[in-house]
């Protein structure tokens, strides 16, 4: 049980994307807004954050939420999905 200041104040977070189901990993704190961690995800994979969703349990993640305000754990998935216009 030797547990860091830092584990306690961050949360590690892997964000799956629907289109080729690679993981991608961030330990963020849990007081950061979700906004961030989106935000990072697309600047990584080179994506258009406005084509795309995140989801929760699946539920659509607020950008204003936190990990904590969610009761999100270390491990805990995040759903990460390509908004396809009707074409």
């Amino acid at each position: 049980m030797s547990r860091g200041r830092s584990d306690e104040d961050t949360v590690k977070l892997k964000v799956q994307y629907n289109k080729d189901g690679v993981q991608t990993f961030f330990r963020v704190k849990r007081s950061i807004k979700l906004q961030k961690l989106m935000e990072a995800f697309c600047k990584k994979r080179s994506l258009d954050p406005k084509s795309m969703q995140f989801t929760f349990d699946g539920v659509g993640l607020e950008k204003n939420k936190t990990p904590e305000e969610l009761g999100m754990e270390d491990g805990d998935e995040i759903d990460a999905l390509e908004h396809v216009d009707g074409a």
